[in-house]
């Protein structure tokens, strides 16, 4: 082994605590930003696609991006691809053209609007991720984040409620007392030091006193879950919390769901109405459309708005006692 290599590695078991904070920080908003990014991607059911057309794909485009592109090339068929402006906008403020591309693929298509008759397939049709084409992706960092902040937080006064003091000791005797707490930190039985190193005078120990705040810190990342939950349009509601709401409360809340949701389902809708329009779709068995994927029943299911129904008012099945609800 070479010397540099001793060196490093000494180095690296010497600070080895910090370091690993430091991956355990890292995992922790990795993991939070993962579980939103998994619940995101399924959110929607893409009915119909041509096989040639990738639903995983397209729904990753529009988180990360929030827009994507529908076109038709000569040589793959209908495709869906990521997408950016080119050229200049029209009078709805909406770019003219886009450059739509992917791993080996680029090309350039003017933007389908269906009100020239002219246009064929060298146009493709946007999908807006939202109204304002903004990925979601931005927002869930923001609240991975929070919730790693949180998290971490809940980790380090858990630690402190086990050793709430801190030591002052010679910068000679700092390895020392490092070996000395991971042995208390990782529960050992027994505690073995070295007299010599805990002569009187040598060691002096601040009790932090600090306070028990777990709970309060768990409560808040269910507070901003809950609030990650309501942007994405998912009911998300306590069974605690939801037995003490009014009336009142609960359809506020169901309607800010709903408003959100919306957000989400409406612009993906307009780009399946353009498709089944331009490629003469509409009303055949391969109509495209998407919908929310959800088994559950909720209110928001028989709200009269955009959103499909994916049952007829009739063949909702209405559980006894259900109807006082």
């Amino acid at each position: 082994m070479s010397k540099k290599r001793k060196t490093n590695i000494n180095n690296y078991r010497n600070n080895y605590k910090y370091i690993d904070a430091k991956v355990l920080n890292s995992a922790t908003y990795t993991d939070y930003l993962n579980r939103f990014r998994k619940i995101c991607l399924s959110m929607f059911e893409w009915v119909n696609l041509p096989p040639s057309m990738n639903q995983q794909f397209l729904e990753l485009c529009l988180y990360e991006d929030g827009q994507a592109c529908f076109l038709r090339d000569n040589s793959l068929d209908y495709i869906n691809t990521r997408c950016d402006y080119s050229g200049m906008f029209n009078l709805y403020e909406l770019p003219v053209a886009f450059n739509c591309y992917s791993l080996n693929y680029n090309t350039t298509r003017k933007l389908y609007t269906g009100l020239n008759d002219e246009e064929k397939d060298d146009t493709c049709i946007l999908v807006q991720n939202n109204w304002d084409r903004t990925p979601t992706m931005g927002s869930m960092e923001l609240f991975a984040y929070r919730l790693y902040e949180a998290e971490r937080t809940c980790d380090v006064n858990i630690k402190s409620q086990k050793f709430p003091i801190m030591v002052i000791c010679d910068e000679k005797q700092r390895i020392f007392m490092e070996n000395l707490y991971a042995q208390y930190d990782g529960n050992s039985p027994f505690i073995f030091g070295d007299n010599l190193q805990l002569k009187d005078g040598l060691l002096r120990a601040i009790n932090t006193g600090a306070p028990f705040l777990a709970d309060k810190l768990q409560d808040y990342k269910k507070e901003i879950w809950n609030e990650a939950l309501t942007f994405l349009g998912i009911n998300n509601i306590m069974l605690e919390k939801k037995e003490r709401l009014v009336s009142d409360e609960a359809n506020s809340n169901n309607e800010l769901i709903n408003l959100n949701l919306q957000s989400f389902l409406a612009p993906r809708l307009e780009a399946c109405k353009q498709f089944n329009e331009k490629y003469n779709l509409k009303g055949t068995d391969k109509e495209v459309t998407v919908r929310v994927r959800s088994d559950l029943y909720n209110v928001i299911k028989k709200e009269q708005s955009i959103i499909l129904d994916y049952k007829k008012p009739d063949e909702f099945e209405i559980e006894e006692g259900e109807e006082n609800v």
